[in-house]
């Protein structure tokens, strides 16, 4: 998948829909690396990153987990595999417990910048 953010497309991982809202979560990559945020980094010429069909190594943090409208996302050709699908999602469900709602339903196809997630233990 693909979704707009601040008018750049971006590579998403489908992780949920929900239809009768007219939304999906999903997670966001980015070709920018941050040494302080854990991390799922796939590159471009790993297996998981050609059947993504992604361009440049690509980054996806726990405060890209978005939900946004399903008329924001576009489709392309590309699969996320099981191995790397689990580790979405375990990067997801951890995002997820500990994002508010208002960080969750914040619409990145509408421009809004994520905040960062503030966590009480400092680095670990």
């Amino acid at each position: 998948m693909l979704v707009e953010i601040n008018g750049k497309p971006r590579p998403a991982i489908l992780v949920q829909f929900a239809l009768n809202e007219g939304r999906a979560t999903v997670l966001c990559g980015t070709g920018t690396r941050r040494t302080e945020l854990a991390v799922i980094e796939v590159p471009y010429q790993s297996a998981a990153g050609k059947a993504l069909r992604l361009e440049k190594d690509t980054y996806f943090y726990a405060d890209q987990v978005r939900s946004v409208r399903t008329s924001h996302l576009q489709a392309c050709e590309g699969h996320c595999s099981p191995s790397l699908f689990l580790q979405v999602r375990i990067l997801v469900d951890g995002a997820m417990s500990a994002l508010s709602h208002q960080q969750l339903t914040k619409d990145l196809a509408e421009g809004a910048a994520p905040d960062p997630i503030v966590s009480a233990g400092g680095p670990g």
